[in-house]
């Protein structure tokens, strides 16, 4: 079989959570610098202007994800759907992209309202994972927000995120992202 096509494969249906280096070479039984060849071949690959896609890797991890030019086609995509960001869909947005990772009752907290349906409309739509699990009773899971939500607003990694005044109110957090949706809106 074709190396570089096995991590391709692997890479894409690995999703926003990406593979390690030492998870390929497990699945493909090749060595660190067999992998670590084939992951250059596909970032030199990808990196070519006729593919939308790119190869990021930060340290270990590997993942696919848009190319930060095709940002708008990706928030069109995003905004498709008039039901998908719902005010509250997007205050929820907001506050766990500030805050990640963070769980529905931090997010409950800073809204006052609960917000189990916005959370489970922004992970069927992509814009949030699950991070993992906070280690206290319960187990509650650990929101972040995804590539496709860095993609949709043009954003290259969340430290791109605007800063907020230390005394912003949460609630306020969602200007940002509303103010980012709005050329699209408009066409």
């Amino acid at each position: 079989m074709n190396l570089m096509a096995e991590i391709e494969a692997l890479l894409y249906v690995s999703g926003d959570a990406g593979m390690t280096i030492k998870q390929l070479m497990k699945l493909t039984s090749k060595s660190e610098s067999e992998v670590q060849r084939e992951v250059d071949a596909l970032k030199k690959r990808y990196a070519s202007t006729q593919f939308g896609l790119c190869i990021l890797q930060n340290g270990d991890i590997i993942h696919m994800s848009t190319k930060r030019e095709y940002a708008d086609v990706v928030q069109k995509f995003v905004k498709a759907d008039d039901d998908l960001l719902t005010q509250s869909a997007l205050e929820t947005l907001t506050i766990i992209a500030y805050k990640q990772p963070v769980t529905r009752i931090e997010v409950d907290n800073v809204r006052g309202v609960n917000s189990s349906i916005s959370i489970r409309n922004l992970l069927t739509q992509n814009l949030i994972k699950v991070n993992g699990e906070k280690n206290e009773p319960g187990k509650p899971k650990l929101y972040g927000t995804t590539d496709l939500f860095l993609s949709a607003f043009n954003l290259e990694k969340i430290d791109d995120l605007p800063e907020l005044d230390e005394g912003k109110d949460p609630k306020d957090y969602v200007q940002i992202f509303d103010d980012e949706m709005k050329p699209l809106e408009d066409q």
